[in-house]
């Protein structure tokens, strides 16, 4: 694909001052609301054109930038980081601002990022207990991570420096809340950009550094389930939030609980597509999981596979999920398939 740009797109390039839209764009991005919510940012294509002077249309925490704006921003943000990369002294503040323009343009520009953690590592040392900086970064690849844009929901750099964030937060003492975090940013990303790997990856380390919230996180993670039953991501975190509750008898209570929720509506509205049942059968076949609980699945699977065509991929899946619990139930348990 050509990367060259038509005379028209550079006739708009030029027509605004690129410096005054970089600030407008940066100052946005940096100049967070101070309650700590996330903006919602999209990108505006042609149709939606702007009055010379504007750089992006606001609603509150709803924001569109034109691509063509975020263009002229991009330019100027890129030199400034290529002037500090060359040896130029640069403001700490200009830096900040021109890779959040850099990452809002390209969410894998690792260099970018990489010259913010070092800003940001300086900032600390700096600042004595002051952590407001910290809060800040987390601010905006919260709100780069939970946006409309497709790239930057499941970027693995904007992923990776939150991580990175987290770890910061850890040895600052900073303390966390992991059912809000998984429930109001992996989630919302997850729902953003369905089968997000990168998110719920990112969830998994966080209940990993707190199984203490496992059970909550259980909880939340089953209507997200359900509300997207597709999701085969969600479906395999779900499965790992519940093997990390480290009570057996809670870690028994909730999985049962769960296992019937989704035996419930999988049997009411004739769910029969692999997310779902994948998850099932290994929930099925995990030791906490008792003879009733094997006895329910396996109704509602040859209920839904009696009226389901034969030999059809739905009908796979489920004789699958079936043979499944067979093979792999633990032998406490009388196989009751054939029953």
């Amino acid at each position: 694909m050509s990367r060259s740009l038509d005379k028209d797109l550079l006739a708009h390039l030029k027509a605004d001052d690129p410096d005054k839209v970089f600030r407008d764009i940066s100052t946005l991005l940096t100049d967070l609301p101070a309650d700590g919510g996330l903006l919602e940012i999209e990108f505006l294509g042609r149709e939606y054109p702007l009055a010379s002077g504007t750089s992006y249309l606001r609603d509150g925490l709803a924001v569109g930038v034109p691509k063509l704006r975020l263009a002229q921003a991009f330019f100027v943000a890129r030199q400034i980081l290529q002037n500090h990369l060359d040896g130029d002294h640069t403001p700490h503040s200009k830096l900040m601002a021109a890779t959040a323009v850099l990452l809002l343009m390209d969410p894998e520009h690792l260099t970018a990022a990489n010259v913010r953690k070092r800003l940001l590592v300086s900032a600390l040392e700096s600042s004595g207990p002051d952590n407001s900086a910290l809060r800040q970064e987390k601010q905006f690849v919260d709100s780069l991570v939970t946006s409309r844009l497709h790239r930057h929901t499941k970027s693995p750099t904007l992923w990776s420096h939150r991580r990175w964030l987290i770890r910061l937060f850890e040895v600052h003492g900073i303390p966390l809340d992991i059912q809000r975090d998984i429930k109001s940013i992996v989630m919302i990303a997850g729902e953003r950009h369905p089968r997000n790997y990168t998110a719920w990856h990112h969830a998994r380390i966080l209940l990993r550094h707190h199984p203490e919230s496992a059970q909550l996180v259980a909880i939340d993670v089953k209507e997200f389930c359900l509300r997207n039953h597709a999701d085969i991501s969600a479906w395999s975190f779900l499965s790992y939030a519940i093997s990390a509750i480290e009570a057996e008898e809670r870690r028994r209570e909730v999985c049962s609980l769960i296992l019937a929720d989704v035996l419930k509506i999988a049997d009411s509205l004739g769910w029969t597509n692999e997310s779902v049942w994948v998850f099932l059968r290994n929930i099925t076949t995990a030791d906490v999981v008792g003879q009733q609980q094997l006895e329910s699945f396996l109704v509602v699977n040859k209920k839904l596979a009696s009226v389901t065509p034969r030999e059809s991929d739905r009908w796979r899946i489920l004789d699958s999920a079936r043979r499944w619990c067979e093979e792999h139930r633990p032998p406490t348990i009388i196989n009751l398939a054939n029953t």
